[in-house]
């Protein structure tokens, strides 16, 4: 290995445990850059489409490590491009599990330099993609004046706001979870909670007890975008395995949450929820149709974990990116997700950028920061 510099390291290299467990140790990243996740994603994925670790070292010790993968892409019909892509397979059926809070894994105090990570990637790349990466991810991002921003073309293709639950705040708050609420979510929340009657939370302690809940909340999901004409987010048998998958190997490490919500027989809703260093990140939901439009199982059922995870002692209950009101209605604080698409200073890509434009003018605005035929790589986003 490289004592100052950039190696790669095969997805079956046995190594890659090690590694990655001993700067997860000391980074505490979110969720989906835990070794669970990444065990389960690495298992799940063809071996095709697996990809490297790249290891950043500093005096022959790794200082920092990411999954980079690389495809030849195709756009517009014409262009083509060596595309990198950070913590993800560039393949749109497999990058469906959408990771967030995306970013490199570092021991404290390594620099987070975006063009330094650039000038160690192998030589034969065009564009590098990081779907879904903290704002502050990369010291260098944003800087204007920076020799990432003068070298290179950065394009911020989405960016989200990522609200979250201080759970310490609930804690030491007189009266309560609430009483850190809007007036009018507050109200909201008493109206649910007087229609719904005594409700009751009920956690998966075991498999069988979790796949219980799992298959429960795949019904009340499912049936719920049914109703929309739409299909769910479980409607890929690869992505339903993906998580049955993970749920047997990291529930017994406390990793998972399956959560269960219920007002005397009737169950009002599921989640489903990710646990690490203190974090408690909501994932996916099956909640219940109810005929009373202010009975709201959502709030409810958000309301009632958020209350069990603040006594359970955990620090944030984290709702996720996305544009969904009510989440920004229950939370008490948000960070910021981006999109990140960062090119070479190539012709080929000067060509794209004047036919969008073009396009621009003849057909009015794309999506923002959309590339041109090529669609935002977050299906969790609707």
């Amino acid at each position: 290995m490289d004592r100052n510099g950039l190696d790669l390291i095969a997805a079956d290299d046995p190594r890659i445990e090690s590694i990655w467990r001993a700067l997860e140790a000391q980074a505490q990243p979110s969720y989906f850059l835990t070794w669970g996740w990444i065990e389960n994603w690495l298992a799940a994925l063809p071996a095709e489409e697996r990809p490297s670790l790249a290891v950043i070292s500093n005096g022959g010790e790794p200082a920092a490590a990411f999954f980079l993968a690389q495809r030849r892409v195709r756009r517009n019909f014409v262009l083509q491009s060596n595309a990198l892509f950070f913590n993800a397979t560039g393949s749109p059926r497999h990058d469906e599990v959408a990771i967030e809070h995306n970013g490199m894994l570092a021991a404290p105090g390594a620099r987070r330099s975006l063009s330094g990570l650039l000038e160690m990637l192998p030589a034969e790349w065009d564009e590098l993609y990081l779907p879904a990466i903290d704002r502050y991810a990369f010291d260098d991002l944003g800087a204007p004046t920076s020799p990432l921003a003068t070298r290179y073309k950065v394009s911020l293709e989405r960016e989200v706001s990522a609200p979250f639950v201080d759970l310490d705040a609930v804690r030491n708050v007189d009266g309560g979870y609430e009483a850190l609420l809007h007036p009018s979510t507050r109200t909201q929340l008493h109206r649910a909670r007087d229609i719904a009657g005594d409700v009751e939370i009920e956690i998966a302690e075991d498999e069988d007890h979790a796949m219980d809940i799992w298959g429960e909340l795949l019904r009340l999901h499912a049936r719920r975008w049914a109703s929309r004409g739409l299909r769910g987010a479980f409607a890929s048998s690869w992505f339903e395995q993906f998580h049955r998958r993970l749920i047997s190997s990291r529930l017994r490490h406390g990793e998972i949450q399956l959560v269960r919500v219920s007002s005397g027989n009737k169950t009002l809703g599921c989640l489903y929820n990710l646990v690490s260093h203190g974090r408690v990140m909501f994932y996916q939901c099956g909640l219940a149709s109810l005929d009373n439009p202010f009975a709201k199982a959502g709030y409810l059922c958000h309301a009632v974990a958020i209350e069990h995870n603040a006594r359970a002692g955990h620090a944030i209950y984290d709702l996720v990116g996305g544009r969904a009101r009510y989440k920004e209605n229950l939370a008490t604080g948000a960070s910021r997700l981006v999109w990140v698409r960062v090119q070479r200073p190539l012709a080929r890509f000067s060509i794209e950028e004047n036919l969008r434009r073009w396009k621009d003018m003849l057909l009015g605005e794309p999506a923002p920061g959309a590339f041109i035929g090529e669609p935002l790589l977050d299906p969790k986003a609707a």
